[in-house]
């Protein structure tokens, strides 16, 4: 499968003198897994921004830690600053090829759904991602979900109808509905009753005094 590298440093600093490290350009964050203890790091914050944008959660990431061997690793919990989003804090987690991983794979809708070219139907979206469970080579960029058996008003498409890669397991609930098709809406005829007229008035939205004053120069 894709895989992207990413270089970091080590992070000797910790709790509030991260601002600095923030005001410097750097982003904290944390590598974890089963095979290595957790190794504080820092990343270049434009070089990581770019990496996530691209990767997502389900891309295998290549991160190359100061001097020591790569190691592959998926971005996890990304925290980001609430009004101005930038990226606080980033978790990687180890990946093992040998050991299975759970991720969020997005889903991709492929085909036509007859019911929506032949009848008029709306096609209404649910979910566009679902979390899975495979070993890392099996890991896949997205799921296609066919919409050609959408062939009536009602139909609908659950996680229990998707067909699954080899050596993938979809964890999410598999009652959940990704897309199904409504009825086109008829449009409504509304009746406006013209308000009789009036003699009242128009209220002002401000009202001149009577009589201003004189302002002395």
């Amino acid at each position: 499968m894709e895989q992207i590298e990413l270089r970091a440093e080590p992070r000797s600093v910790s709790g509030r003198q991260v601002k600095h490290l923030r005001a410097a350009g750097w982003v904290p964050g944390i590598l974890y897994g089963s095979q290595i203890e957790a190794l504080p790091i820092q990343l270049q914050s434009k070089a990581l921004q770019k990496v996530l944008a691209k990767a997502g959660g389900n891309t295998l990431i290549k991160l190359y830690v100061g001097d020591r061997e790569p190691i592959l690793a998926l971005a996890r919990e990304v925290q980001r600053h609430t009004l101005q989003h930038h990226i606080m804090h980033v978790d990687f987690q180890q990946v093992v090829m040998t050991e299975k991983i759970s991720a969020e794979v997005p889903l991709r809708l492929v085909g036509e759904a007859p019911a929506v070219k032949e009848l008029g139907g709306i096609l209404v979206h649910g979910i566009d991602r679902v979390e899975v469970q495979c070993l890392p080579a099996d890991l896949p960029a997205a799921i296609e979900v066919d919409l050609s058996g959408l062939k009536r008003y009602h139909d609908a498409i659950t996680i229990a109808d998707i067909q699954c890669p080899a050596g993938v397991t979809i964890l999410t609930s598999p009652e959940v509905v990704v897309v199904h098709i409504e009825a086109p809406r008829l449009a409504e005829e509304v009746v406006v009753e013209e308000a009789a007229p009036t003699e009242a008035e128009p209220e002002l939205v401000r009202k001149r005094p009577e009589k201003e004053e004189e302002v002395e120069e």
